[in-house]
């Protein structure tokens, strides 16, 4: 049997010759009976177990510092990218050079500009044709404009002038039927276009459609009726043209000329028989006094 030191010997001969540990032990028994074997002192085995030691130490210190010779350009280039980030937002922030002052007419400009804006100019639905002669022209535009001689706008207006003039009378009801037709969507696409903004928002747009057209005679559309807005309050007169406007002996009379009748009653009334067109226009007013103040409520006026 080996001793320790004789065992650790084997170890030590078998990384050598590649023998198995078992094989070394038996080949280091037949040396033994054969020949004299030197084994190696205890503090030789233990010297060389130390340079092994630091040979595997130094190896892994070279790969250390391989690895960290590696990271060093990557760690260079995003320290490089954050020099720059901060360089480009510290230029950001310095403060440009100062704004040149608006002239008069530029202010002007600007001006105009927000108040059409707010005005909500060219914001309103798209209106159908509601008279028979417009619808007719709708209707056959496309086709007189698509012809191969290419006729001017001009033109085709009055070729489709002198077809209408021709139509029979049956054709014309049509047209108008689909005019009134037309009226009616015109009438809910504006309400719903309405009733898509707040009344504030209306009452400010009519305010600067009114400036426009005072102060700077810029026509960006009528005023916008919003249903939200109480009416005004009738007075006497009001009420009584109300009441006789749509009266029998009237049907077929021209509106002006029908004003113009009422009026002339009016004048021939005595004040007992204008007492209930007076009372209704007190009536009117507490009415249209309530209608304010919920729309001014509303409005935040």
């Amino acid at each position: 049997m080996l001793s320790a030191i004789g065992r650790a010997a084997a170890r030590h001969a078998c990384v050598g010759t590649n023998l198995p540990i078992r094989g070394a032990s038996r080949h280091t028994a037949q040396l033994t009976s054969r020949t004299t074997v030197v084994v190696p002192s205890g503090s030789r085995i233990a010297a060389r177990f130390a340079r092994g030691f630091a040979a595997e130490a130094g190896s892994t210190r070279t790969k250390t510092a391989t690895k960290a010779t590696t990271k060093t350009p990557a760690a260079a280039k995003k320290s490089a990218k954050a020099a720059a980030k901060a360089k480009a937002t510290a230029e950001k922030k310095k403060p440009g050079p100062p704004k040149k002052p608006l002239t008069d007419e530029e202010k002007t400009k600007k001006k105009i500009k927000e108040l059409k804006k707010t005005a909500l100019a060219g914001k309103e639905p798209d209106k159908l044709p509601i008279t028979p002669w417009l619808v007719y022209l709708k209707e056959r535009m496309h086709d007189v404009m698509g012809r191969d001689t290419k006729p001017t706008f001009l033109d085709a207006v009055h070729e489709l002038s002198s077809d209408y003039k021709a139509l029979p009378e049956s054709e014309k009801e049509r047209l108008a039927a689909e005019g009134r037709k037309n009226k009616v969507t015109n009438d809910v696409n504006f309400r719903n276009w309405v009733d898509s903004h707040t009344a504030q928002e209306i009452r400010e747009a009519n305010l600067a459609r009114q400036l426009l057209r005072r102060k700077y005679s810029i026509q960006v559309g009528p005023t916008i009726r919003d249903p939200r807005f109480p009416k005004p309050a009738l007075n006497g007169y009001a009420a009584y043209v109300k009441s006789r406007y749509h009266a029998p002996e009237y049907d077929g009379v021209k509106p002006s000329e029908r004003l113009v009748r009422i009026g002339e009653e009016w004048k021939t009334l005595s004040p007992e028989q204008r007492k209930p067109f007076s009372d209704i226009r007190e009536t009117d007013l507490q009415r249209h006094k309530k209608e304010m103040e919920a729309y001014r409520e509303s409005a935040k006026l």
